[in-house]
């Protein structure tokens, strides 16, 4: 018992000392970090900054999307003329076509048949006036002779008049006939792509009942509303920009509607877009237009802005302290409006302070920085 308590209290000893050994080096280890953060406060060299000069502007340019649709400048649902069973149809949802190919076929049994009956019956006719030709030379004779009555050829003539309208009847019926039967053969009207399909084979379809739906290809039209104030300060003929995701496009206004849609109280402009650089038809669209608003205020950076209190907004400046030095400072700003890369602010800001432009997160105030580069706030950046 006695050589178990001699071992506990070694042990006991032992492990105070290891405590020990590790507070002191704790403390050291603080000593000699605060000491090295004391030289690099005093040594460390001023941080190079970018600036812009800041200019006070009354007024500033909002700009505003518009979303819209693209449509093909020209679009068709293709049909048969003639009623009958679709044989085929050819054309899928994606194909590119060109004016001229064909895209579907009527089964052409039905409308061979008719036209062979045509052909008889006119045939048939056709014999029945040379006959009825041949009669009248005879009574005619016959007549002079005195051995047949003016009332027998005046019979016979009015049934080959009879004969030559219903010839003339059936070459009409043949001719149409033969149109059926070469429109039995579904066409493309124009170049395009087939972007809808209405029916497969073996259906039975009527006259004028849509097979195939194409858009043109090349120019493509944009239809997007726009607030009834803006379509007033338009002109017809002048060029816009379109934008979809990364792609851009110049567009010609062709026309403004009269009438102002009571949902969405914008009215519908029409875009021709000469050069299309990828846009798909059905598609939405962005027309980008700029409003000029009266206000007094200095663009900066968005990146020069920091989160400052209780929400608002901040910007650091480089001014020069009473040793000639270059040190942050830091100005509280107000959003009036947020650009595509630069916001227009408002606040404690002047004309001539020199603006961070970026990483406002690395620097606090009273650091020492030196300027490296220096802009000039154009009027009207956004």
């Amino acid at each position: 018992m006695r050589g178990f308590l001699k071992t506990l209290q070694r042990v006991t000893l032992w492990s105070l000392s290891f405590v020990v050994i590790v507070a002191m080096a704790a403390l050291m280890g603080t000593g000699i970090l605060s000491l090295n953060a004391g030289e690099d406060t005093e040594t460390a060299s001023p941080l190079p900054v970018a600036v812009e000069t800041a200019k006070i502007q009354d007024r500033y340019s909002a700009s505003r999307r518009f979303p819209g649709r693209i449509e093909a400048a020209q679009v068709s649902d293709v049909a048969f003329q003639v009623a009958g069973e679709v044989a085929d149809v050819s054309a899928r949802i994606g194909d590119r076509v060109t004016a001229g190919q064909a895209l579907a076929q009527l089964d052409p049994v039905r409308l061979r048949n008719r036209q062979r009956e045509l052909q008889a019956a006119l045939d048939e006719a056709a014999a029945s006036l040379t006959r009825a030709e041949a009669t009248i030379s005879r009574i005619e004779g016959l007549v002079g002779d005195g051995y047949a009555t003016e009332q027998s050829l005046d019979d016979i003539t009015a049934e080959r008049n009879a004969l030559r309208a219903r010839a003339r009847q059936l070459e009409q019926s043949l001719a149409t006939a033969r149109q059926d039967l070469n429109d039995a053969v579904l066409r493309a009207p124009f170049d395009g792509v087939v972007v809808q399909r209405y029916v497969d084979s073996g259906a039975t379809v009527n006259s004028g009942q849509p097979i195939v739906r194409i858009n043109a290809s090349g120019k493509l039209d944009a239809l997007i509303g726009i607030p009834a104030s803006f379509a007033a300060r338009m002109r017809i003929g002048d060029t816009h920009t379109l934008e979809a995701a990364t792609l851009f496009a110049d567009a010609e206004l062709t026309g403004i509607g009269d009438a102002i849609n009571s949902s969405t109280q914008t009215v519908t402009a029409r875009f021709e877009i000469t050069e299309d650089p990828g846009f798909v038809p059905g598609g939405l669209v962005r027309l980008k237009l700029d409003e000029e608003r009266l206000a007094t205020g200095i663009w900066v950076p968005a990146t020069a802005l920091n989160e400052s209190y209780r929400g608002l907004w901040s910007v650091y400046i480089v001014i020069d302290n009473e040793n000639d030095d270059q040190i942050i400072a830091r100005k509280d700003v107000e959003i009036i409006h947020i650009g595509d890369s630069r916001v227009f602010v408002t606040g404690t800001l002047e004309e001539g302070d020199r603006v961070v432009t970026a990483a406002p997160f690395r620097f606090v105030p009273g650091q020492r920085v030196t300027i490296v580069e220096t802009a000039t706030t154009l009027p009207g950046a956004s």
